[in-house]
């Protein structure tokens, strides 16, 4: 800036024969961005910001439909070609190495997918940190109330009553609210009452993968077969009966039969030409 008062400051215009940089589009980062350098890479992401467990073939259907989106990217077809077996051996690699880092994280299998969970070892810290406080404890009637729905479901108020001996109005409700049972449908037993299953929440409570691996907590308990269960509430619909012909058409069959057998007489009834003596 010039001190003589008569200068007249001119603001400097660009010259727009410089080099300009290049604007970068947000909404096309490829160029920008490194790419994944292996498929533990690509799952690990894909997994941490699932909102859900990813099962196998959710992987493999996002790596295939990021190839045929990008046709020109050799990676990502490579990647696409990953079979179930190499997407499972990823994930148990990850798994494994988790374990072995000790950062308090776990990849685990959960209702049908995996996902990555905070290890039982640092909810002490994790709770405080949430403020969730201290977690809630089941009474015993309340366990004993879930693992007859667990194991009978689906199952109405009034099994569970028969079973206990007691009512469990109280008890239904307060798993409710905890969202470890839910209702599932209604019976076609007179009154049509509730029926009572289990939720995603009470695998996760339990650390259970789905609810195959309730057997196997207590081989004296075995889960009822959901078969057998529907068959107590839900009546089997008759097979629609088999329309009988018309009298016109029983006419037309009985006539047709009544031919055919006139027609297997006479053939009966014709010599055979062995029967014949040969011409001398």
């Amino acid at each position: 800036m010039s001190d003589d008062p008569n200068f007249d400051e001119q603001p400097v215009q660009p010259d727009p024969s410089a080099d300009q940089p290049d604007l970068i589009d947000p909404n096309d980062l490829s160029g920008v961005l490194p790419r994944a350098s292996s498929l533990q890479q690509i799952i690990g992401g894909l997994i941490f910001g699932a909102d859900r467990p990813l099962s196998l073939e959710d992987i493999r259907k996002c790596l295939q439909e990021v190839a045929a989106a990008n046709p020109e990217d050799e990676a990502a077809k490579v990647y696409a070609d990953a079979s179930p077996r190499d997407v499972q051996d990823v994930i148990e690699g990850l798994a494994k190495l988790l374990d072995r880092m000790g950062v308090g994280l776990s990849l685990v299998e959960r209702q049908g997918g995996w996902r990555f969970q905070s290890q039982p070892a640092v909810g002490l810290w994790l709770r405080h940190f949430l403020k969730a406080g201290r977690p809630q404890r089941l009474s015993r009637s309340s366990l004993e109330t879930l693992a007859i729905i667990a194991y009978r479901q689906p199952v109405s108020k009034s099994e569970i009553e028969a079973i206990r001996g007691v009512g469990v109005d109280h008890l239904v409700k307060g798993l409710m609210e905890l969202h470890l049972i839910r209702i599932v449908g209604r019976s076609e037993l007179p009154g049509r009452p509730f029926l009572y299953g289990t939720t995603s929440a009470f695998l996760d409570h339990f650390g259970l993968r789905n609810l195959g691996e309730l057997n196997a907590m207590d081989p004296t308990l075995q889960r009822s077969k959901p078969a057998e269960r529907k068959k107590v509430h839900f009546k089997e619909k008759p097979k629609p009966a088999e329309k009988e012909p018309e009298p016109g058409v029983i006419s037309e069959q009985i006539a047709a039969e009544f031919k055919a057998e006139e027609t297997v007489k006479n053939i009966e009834a014709e010599p055979d030409v062995d029967d014949f003596p040969a011409d001398e």
